[in-house]
């Protein structure tokens, strides 16, 4: 496990080294706990060319000193105020300024510091899964869309198309609180995958080349290198979390107001972290 997780950690340096990137202009400090802001935007995949929404956005709240992330899944439609525009959902924050933009709405609604962010491009999640010659689910339910069947209990291998099909449905089986979940399975079955074939460079390659495209972040390499150094030996425990709310109309127009106990649950949970506080 630990040599898996020294792989993780190169391979996340690799990523951002092949990427040139720019230092984080707020040099955030990896060796202290910290939160980065992780969003999926649906502009690429499937033959979508429009100007991306943040469709999938979690938050990362990692502690390296007691080895726990926990990852919040953020509902899209989330009714908050977005700066210099007002109120409205959530993912909208991406389109009228980017993860810049996005960023300060999180960090501003949940009242965290956040100063990083990583994008990814959906289509870059059929290219992830395709590097590894697919993954293996076992759907909670049966449904059906763009033509892929899936059946209730039953496990089925995806390629990267049908993976992102799988990861899109929200119409007919459970809503976007299901939609959310499925996405989370696929993200463990991908980091199954990557352990599988951990000591199988080419492969590493593969999925490094295939990042490489998709993926904008304001995280430097040298944050991400002196993270490796010091943090070698990381194995943390990853909870998932999500933020619940109740679905209402406005002006013809769906929003989810998340409820404010949910709210404040997961503000304890990242506060917790940050603060190095005991469970």
């Amino acid at each position: 496990m630990k040599s898996f997780n020294k792989l993780i950690i190169v391979f996340m340096a690799l990523v951002t080294f092949t990427m040139s990137l720019l230092p984080s202009a707020y040099a955030t400090d990896f060796n202290k706990p910290f939160s980065i802001l992780l969003m999926g935007i649906d502009s690429g995949g499937l033959g979508r060319t429009e100007k991306g929404r943040s469709d999938v956005m979690m938050v990362a709240t990692v502690n390296p000193d007691t080895q726990e992330i926990a990852v919040t899944s953020i509902p899209r439609d989330s009714y908050v105020e977005i700066p210099g525009r007002g109120m409205d959902k959530i993912n909208h924050a991406y389109a009228f300024g980017g993860p810049e933009l996005s960023l300060q709405t999180v960090q501003n609604w949940l009242g965290i510091e956040l100063n990083d962010y990583a994008v990814v491009d959906m289509q870059g999640l059929v290219d992830m899964i395709d590097s590894v010659d697919g993954i293996d689910i076992v759907p909670p339910e049966s449904f059906e869309i763009d033509g892929y069947q899936f059946e209730e209990g039953k496990s089925i291998h995806l390629d990267g198309d049908s993976a992102l099909a799988y990861s899109r449905e929200r119409y007919n089986s459970g809503g976007d609180y299901a939609r959310q979940e499925r996405q989370r399975q696929i993200i463990l079955s991908f980091i199954d995958k990557v352990r599988q074939e951990s000591s199988d460079i080419p492969s590493m390659i593969s999925v490094i080349n295939s990042l490489r495209k998709f993926v904008k972040t304001n995280v430097s390499m040298i944050d991400v290198g002196k993270f490796a150094l010091k943090h070698s030996d990381f194995n943390p425990n990853i909870e998932f979390n999500q933020l619940q709310g109740q679905g209402f109309k406005k002006d013809g127009i769906y929003y989810e107001q998340i409820d404010e106990s949910s709210l404040a649950q997961i503000k304890d949970i990242m506060t917790r972290l940050l603060e190095n506080e005991e469970s």
